[in-house]
């Protein structure tokens, strides 16, 4: 396969653990056919993790000094790579946050620092695009220089966010992210041994299972790809050209994506919340839609499509579960969906105020990762639409 155009490449710690895996991913980078290469580095195996538990025996550091510490890793894994690929006859420098060029300009936060994208970009395209196709630019990694100078962190995970981030500045054709797994898996291996690789997932699928506590790519990350932007998880054994995992899809960078949906039912029980009944309970809706489910102290409401509720409503009294059941029609529900929520308090308490300024009363609001659910009385759906975007566009 010949590849043209632009690729960032990122290698994590565990594909860099040793010498001879540094010359393999070397040999990959340098035979992989793209003209205009960057390549995305984390600290060799586990130099991370001893950096940090030497700093925490040694005691109280402060948090500038632990970044400058702490990436001592990325700094050094940049300098081999850059002379594994010139040790192939390729051509290639490093680039690491004491120098001039640096590119990735962030807040102060020492241990989870945010990117200033315009400032980056800027400094993207003035220091690191002119080198492509002349040499390889292989660049540390989970760091960033604040505007004082002083190097942040990304905070774990932040080397895929380097590589995405950079990735969006460049207008890169493709994203490759190198693993130890072969791609995303369907559950953690070490856990699951039967877990099966999934060859395509949406971002926003792939988004939940990183807040959910899968480590195979940083959430915060995916908000950096653009619109038509490949983005891959391969395998390290297999190789840069291995079909590996494709995430697809794009998050809105501007503002929130919200969709609305009416003629939906609210079903309410009084009923001992347990495994048994709520099992039960879901097999009894056979092949309905659930668009939302809320649990109290001895209650469970779940939310469906309309139609045949009289039908369902005695299959479900029939199961012989709960205490008392109703139900309630005409509702709707306005979903809004960002992944700066996950980071940033106070959205859902925007959200129902916004709903409140305008008396729409709120029969239930349920949230998942970046998503917001509210379910309201559906007559006043569309002015619930415009009140919520009121306050995300302002």
């Amino acid at each position: 396969m010949v590849c043209s155009g632009r690729v960032v490449v990122k290698f994590g710690g565990a594909c860099l653990s040793s010498g001879e895996k540094v010359r393999k991913a070397a040999e990959m980078v340098v035979g992989c056919g793209y003209k205009e290469i960057v390549v995305v580095v984390s600290a060799m195996g586990d130099t991370t993790n001893r950096l940090i538990k030497i700093m925490e025996q040694v005691g109280k550091i402060a948090p500038e000094d632990y970044s400058e510490i702490i990436s001592m890793g990325e700094r050094t894994s940049a300098r081999i790579f850059s002379a594994a690929l010139r040790a192939q006859g390729a051509e290639s420098t490093y680039l690491e946050p004491s120098q001039d060029e640096w590119p990735i300009i962030t807040d102060s936060n020492f241990a989870d620092a945010k990117p200033l994208l315009e400032e980056t970009c800027r400094r993207v395209k003035t220091h690191l695009e002119p080198l492509l196709g002349k040499t390889i630019p292989v660049v540390c990694g989970f760091l960033g220089r604040d505007e004082s100078g002083n190097i942040t962190t990304l905070g774990r995970g932040g080397s895929d966010t380097t590589a995405l981030l950079l990735a969006n500045c460049l207008e890169a054709e493709e994203v490759i992210l190198v693993k130890e797994t072969e791609g995303v898996m369907s559950a953690d291996p070490k856990i699951v041994p039967d877990a099966k690789p999934l060859p395509k997932l949406d971002i926003h699928e792939m988004f939940t299972l990183a807040r959910g506590g899968a480590k195979i790519v940083k959430a915060e990350a995916l908000k950096y790809k653009l619109p038509n932007q490949r983005l891959r998880v391969v395998s390290f054994s297999n190789g840069l050209k291995s079909g590996g995992t494709e995430i697809v899809g794009v998050f809105n960078p501007n503002a929130p994506e919200i969709t609305w949906r009416r003629g939906l039912l609210a079903v309410s029980l009084v009923c001992e919340m347990n495994p048994t009944n709520v099992g039960l309970l879901f097999s009894a809706l056979g092949d309905r839609p659930i668009y939302g489910i809320s649990t109290g102290k001895s209650s469970l409401t779940l939310f469906t499509s309309s139609g045949g509720e009289e039908n369902l409503l005695k299959r479900l009294h029939r199961l012989g579960i709960s205490k008392a059941l109703s139900c309630k029609r005409e509702v709707g529900l306005l979903e809004v969906t960002h992944p700066s929520f996950i980071d940033s308090p106070g959205w859902v308490a925007k959200v129902s105020g916004a709903l409140a300024s305008k008396g729409i009363n709120i029969i239930e609001i349920t949230t998942s990762k970046a998503t917001i659910n509210i379910f309201i009385d559906e007559p006043r759906l569309e002015e619930a639409v415009k009140a919520v975007k009121s306050i995300l566009e302002a």
